[in-house]
């Protein structure tokens, strides 16, 4: 009898270990398994968790293109944007500042291909800085804009709708295949009656059983989901409150906020649109056919250099703000 119901468990677990074969299930188990490490041009930060280390490197992005490409970081996390990095005062130039994930760093692609190294050499009047760093959430872009906005200026934030997920640390943003190094972490925010709470994880490590066994995988996936559930079901709310609290900053400098609504599923759009209209918050909706035409992307959909021209394009008139002369 014992012996029976052994091998009916063995039988069933095997059958289901077969159909997620079949089905595919989960998708995640073709993670790159170094997920988690250092990458090369990135550093360990106090309050973004991550952020990009000053230095130069000709970096290979196997499967998006074969040449190498020149990766420029300057000092304080910011990705280059001209040939040299400009003096402190740069003449009193009006400052246009980008917030944003890897679309806005510019992943897979040289320096001169990024859409505000384009808006830099279309506008030499101003000063253009990059503060885009791959897989930052809206919650990193606020943090990275506090630290950064203490004065009149153009702040444009690029939204996809992908960064919702990560404002709430789902456990698709925090899976890793590999140990982070020491001083890396998730931070992410919690709305506590209306109030927003600053959290932080280490990431979610693929157990090993996970990487050998589909079904050790579902277990643990559907723990993560328990564990995330609370949290991920209020992302919309809380990432809407990370927007009024960063058009409140820039706001409060004098400067001015523009949301560029970039990557997003078409009732997304629709939502936040309506929402920055109720809150008189600026924005560009870059709802155009070409979003679409994979000629103007990466092969994992990351924006080429063609894309990020047709986008300096879209926010044209460029929004700018006096310096003051000290």
């Amino acid at each position: 009898m014992i012996a029976a119901r052994l091998i009916t468990a063995v039988v069933s677990l095997l059958g289901v270990e077969a159909m997620c074969w079949f089905l595919g299930y989960p998708v995640w188990w073709a993670m790159d398994p170094s997920w988690g490490a250092a990458a090369a041009g990135y550093e360990a930060d106090p309050e973004l968790g991550w952020a990009l280390r000053p230095g130069r490197w000709d970096l290979v992005w196997t499967g998006l293109r074969d040449d190498p490409v020149l990766n420029t970081n300057w000092s304080h996390g910011q990705r280059a944007t001209a040939e040299r990095k400009p003096a402190q005062d740069a003449a009193n130039r009006p400052r246009v500042l980008f917030f944003g994930d890897s679309y806005v760093q510019g992943y897979g692609l040289a320096d001169w291909e990024t859409l505000p190294w384009i808006v830099q050499k279309r506008h030499p009047e101003v000063q253009v800085s990059n503060f885009g760093a791959g897989s930052y959430g809206t919650y990193q872009c606020y943090l990275s804009l506090k630290r950064q906005v203490h004065e009149p200026s153009s702040v444009y934030y690029v939204f996809n709708g992908f960064q919702e997920v990560r404002n709430a640390a789902d456990r698709s943003w925090l899976r890793i295949m590999k140990k982070p190094p020491a001083g890396w972490f998730y931070p992410y925010a919690v709305n506590s009656g209306g109030q927003l709470q600053a959290r932080r994880a280490e990431g979610n490590l693929v157990w090993s059983l996970s990487r050998r066994w589909r079904t050790a995988a579902m277990v643990q996936e559907y723990t993560e989901i328990f564990e995330s559930y609370l949290r991920v079901r209020n992302k919309r709310k809380l990432t809407e409150m990370l927007l009024i609290e960063m058009s409140e900053i820039v706001r409060a400098t004098g400067g001015k906020f523009t949301v560029i609504l970039f990557d997003l599923q078409p009732e997304e759009r629709a939502d936040y649109r309506r929402f920055f209209e109720s809150q008189g918050i600026n924005f560009v909706d870059c709802e155009r056919p070409e979003l679409q035409n994979q000629s103007y992307r990466l092969p994992d959909r990351h924006p080429n250099q063609k894309l990020n021209a047709l986008l300096a394009e879209w926010i044209e008139p460029l929004q700018t703000v006096g310096r003051s002369r000290e």
